[in-house]
């Protein structure tokens, strides 16, 4: 790995500080595991968290960030709890990074940012609770990004100029097995795989933010969420989003832009499966979601432009399935886009939600639910898939338009 950052540097006369940060992590083998068991316990919390290259940046004074990143090789992080009871929160976390950087900044700033995670890598995370009796309140969470990137702005003006490239097999898989046991009160399950994953936040003294994306992705995306139980939880939530390229950006009270491409050649794939014995008068909700290429604005208070070209060509499926015995209520949704671009504007004054934007999809797109149960007093299925979908909405508080 080599590495280079200059901080507190000299002061310019445009006043900026300058961060230049350089770093190349080839074949890498980056391996993490955090496994944890016990009989009975009143909490239990097991996180591995893994990366090739990492930037954190924390500033108050106006900065230039100029980042490079190159990764090739793997990263796999596995977090595991297996326990007889937990009385309390049991929480197993997986997160799994090729290239990340991640800006808090409060003056503004530009940030030229460059990430490639090269053909032929892979990114995984898993996680896993294993329950002989039972587990009051669970979360279980791996997720897994070939790029990421992550900033929180708090005034004044911010460019984002970011560039993601991505060859790599990313997964995220997460797991709930209790199958002579029970979920307790809650239990929620989350897997989420990003190849190229940006999202732009903005608070407090009404930042403006200008994001110029260029993301391609051609690795093969894929997420998972897996609960098996003897008895479910009062509220039980399982949910597994993938993505190849993602922009999110949300924002209160400065204008927000986002610009660029973003192009598409993986297979993304979300699954989510449920198999539970007797969840009485309980409420499960299952989602699975697939996206080829996504962006989305959210603003409150200001302008939002959204000027993004997408274009896919990998197969999209999202799968949601259920498999219940006598219960109460089980929802199941299964979404898949090959590109979806959203912008939202609230505001108590004029404000408007513009831009011009261009999808193309190339693929097939494909969404699947299937539920069975032997005696309740709901079951829904909702599927949709969407090739192409755009849409601009402003609104103002309260009125609903």
């Amino acid at each position: 790995m080599i590495a280079a950052t200059t901080t507190c540097a000299a002061t310019f006369a445009d006043d900026t500080t300058e961060i230049l940060n350089g770093q190349l992590n080839l074949d890498a083998a980056i391996t993490v595991t955090a496994q944890g068991e016990t009989g009975q316990a009143a909490s239990a919390n097991m996180t591995g968290i893994g990366s090739a290259n990492a930037l954190t940046v924390d500033v108050v004074a106006p900065h230039d960030v100029t980042s490079d990143q190159t990764f090739s090789g793997s990263v796999d992080v596995q977090a595991s709890t297996t326990a007889t009871a937990v009385d309390g929160p049991a929480i197993t976390t997986a997160a799994a990074l090729g290239n990340s950087v991640s800006i808090i900044n409060d003056n503004g700033m530009d940030a030229d940012i460059t990430q490639t995670a090269q053909d032929g890598s892979s990114v995984s995370a898993t996680a896993q609770l294993n329950i002989a009796s039972y587990a009051m309140n669970s979360v279980t969470t791996a997720t897994a990004s070939a790029n990421a990137y992550d900033a929180v702005s708090y005034g004044e003006h911010n460019n984002h100029a970011l560039r993601q490239d991505s060859g790599a097999d990313v997964t995220a898989d997460a797991y709930v097995l209790a199958p002579t046991g029970g979920l307790g009160n809650t239990a929620s399950l989350i897997g989420g795989a990003n190849g190229n994953s940006a999202q732009i936040q903005g608070y407090y003294l009404a930042p403006d933010q200008v994001a110029d994306i260029d993301q391609d992705n051609r690795g093969d995306v894929s997420a998972s969420a897996n609960v098996e139980a003897g008895g479910g939880a009062i509220y039980t939530t399982a949910v597994s989003s993938a993505n190849g390229n993602s922009v999110w950006m949300q924002n209160e009270w400065g204008y927000a832009h986002i610009q660029g491409e973003q192009d598409n050649e993986g297979d993304v794939t979300a699954e989510t499966h449920a198999e539970i014995g007797d969840f009485d008068i309980d409420l499960v909700s299952l989602s699975s979601e697939g996206v080829g290429n996504s962006a989305i604005i959210s603003n409150i208070g200001t302008d939002a432009y959204m000027g993004v070209d997408q274009t896919n060509n990998g197969v999209v499926t999202a799968t949601t399935t259920f498999d219940g015995g006598a219960g109460g209520a089980a929802l199941a949704s299964a979404t898949a886009f090959g590109n979806a671009a959203t912008t939202y504007v609230c505001s108590e004054c004029a404000a408007t939600a513009w831009g011009s934007t261009n999808q193309t999809n190339n693929s097939s797109v494909n969404a699947n639910v299937t539920g069975q149960m032997t005696t309740g007093s709901v079951l829904t299925g909702t599927a949709t898939a969407i090739g192409n979908s755009a849409t601009y909405q402003s609104i103002t508080p309260y009125s609903g338009n």
